[in-house]
C-alpha cells in the first residue's frame, strides 16, 4: 500500500511541477505576445503617418508648383473669373497632373471663391478653411500651408490643399484645390496588418472618425464616433504634422484575446496529456507489478 502510495506522491509531484512550468511558460509567451504586438502596432502606425504626411508634403509642394507655372492663367483669371475656357484649361491641367482631384477655385484678397460655376462645391467647412489661411497669409507671408482635415459634403468628402498668389505686389489671393482621399485611404490599407484597423480621427475631436482602410466617414460601414470601449483599447497614435489628424490603431476586440486563449487551451491539453500517461503508467504499475524470480 506504501508503494502505492509513493507512486502516487510522486505523479502528482510530476504533475505540479509541469503546471508550474507550464504556467511560467504561457505567461513568458502571453507577455512576448504583447510586447511584440506593441511593436508591430507602433512600426505600422509610424510607417503610415509618415507615408501620409509625405503624400501632404507632396501635394503641398505640387499645387505652389502648379500655381507658379500657370501663373499667366491665374492672372487672367483673376482678371476674367468668368472666362470658361480659362476655368476649364486650368481644371484640365489639374485633372492631368492629379488623379485624385475633385475641384478648385481662387479667391479675391478677401478669401471669397470669384470662380461663378464652383460656388456649390464650396460648403461652410471649406469657407472656414479659407478664411483661416488668409489671415495667416497676411500676418505672415512665410505661410505656405494650411491645416488639412475632412470637408464633409454630400457624395464629395475631401481634404484641401491651398496656396497663396501673388500678383503684382497686390493682396494676397488663395489658390483652392480639393482632393478624393483614395490615395490616402491605399495608405492605410497597405500598412493594415491582421489583427490592426488603423484609421485616421480628428485631433480636435478623437471620437469623430475621419477615414479607415475601408474609406472616407462617408462610406464606411461602422459607427462615425469611437465607442468608450474602443477609445480604451487604444494605445497606439501618432499625430500627423500640420493637419487636424491623429493616425491611431484600433486593435480587433476578438484578436488578442483569441490568441491568448488558444495559448492557454494549449497549455491545459499540454497537462491532460501528461495527467493522462500517468495515470495509464499507475495502472499498468498497479495491475502488474514486478514479479519476483527465484533462484
Amino acid at each position: 500500500m506504501l508503494k502505492r502510495l509513493e507512486v502516487f506522491l510522486i505523479a502528482a509531484l510530476f504533475i505540479l511541477i509541469t503546471a508550474i512550468i507550464l504556467i511560467i511558460y504561457s505567461k513568458q509567451r502571453e507577455e512576448d505576445f504583447k510586447s511584440h504586438s506593441n511593436l508591430i502596432q507602433k512600426a505600422a502606425v509610424h510607417g503610415a503617418a509618415y507615408a501620409i504626411n509625405l503624400q501632404l508634403l507632396d501635394k503641398h509642394r505640387h499645387v505652389r508648383l502648379f500655381s507658379d507655372e500657370y501663373a499667366r492663367l491665374f492672372m487672367r483669371l483673376n482678371n476674367f473669373p468668368a472666362d470658361e475656357k480659362t476655368v476649364n484649361d486650368i481644371k484640365g491641367r489639374l485633372q492631368q497632373r492629379f488623379p485624385d482631384f475633385f475641384a478648385y477655385t481662387i479667391t479675391d484678397p478677401n478669401a471669397v471663391p470669384v470662380l461663378m460655376d464652383i460656388d456649390l462645391e464650396i460648403g461652410d467647412a471649406c469657407r472656414l478653411d479659407l478664411s483661416n489661411f488668409s489671415k495667416n497669409i497676411k500676418t505672415d507671408k512665410k505661410a505656405k500651408q494650411n491645416k488639412v482635415f475632412i470637408h464633409p459634403q454630400p457624395f464629395h468628402y475631401h481634404y484641401d490643399i491651398m496656396a497663396p498668389l501673388y500678383t503684382n505686389g497686390a493682396a494676397a489671393r488663395i489658390f483652392f484645390v480639393s482632393f478624393y482621399l483614395k490615395e490616402i485611404t491605399d495608405i492605410l490599407k497597405t500598412h493594415e496588418l491582421p489583427g490592426q484597423n488603423l484609421m485616421l480621427l480628428r485631433q480636435s475631436d478623437p471620437t469623430l472618425i475621419e477615414v479607415t482602410s475601408e474609406g472616407v466617414r462617408d462610406k464606411i460601414t461602422r459607427e462615425i464616433r469611437l465607442s468608450k470601449a474602443e477609445q480604451s483599447r487604444i494605445k497606439v497614435f501618432e499625430d500627423i504634422p500640420d493637419t487636424d489628424w491623429r493616425l491611431v490603431n484600433l486593435p480587433h476586440e476578438t484578436y488578442e484575446k483569441q490568441y491568448l486563449q488558444g495559448l492557454w487551451t494549449e497549455a491545459v491539453i499540454i497537462l491532460l496529456i501528461v495527467t493522462l500517461a500517468l495515470f495509464l503508467l499507475i495502472i499498468v504499475l498497479i495491475k502488474f507489478p514486478g514479479r519476483r524470480t527465484d533462484n
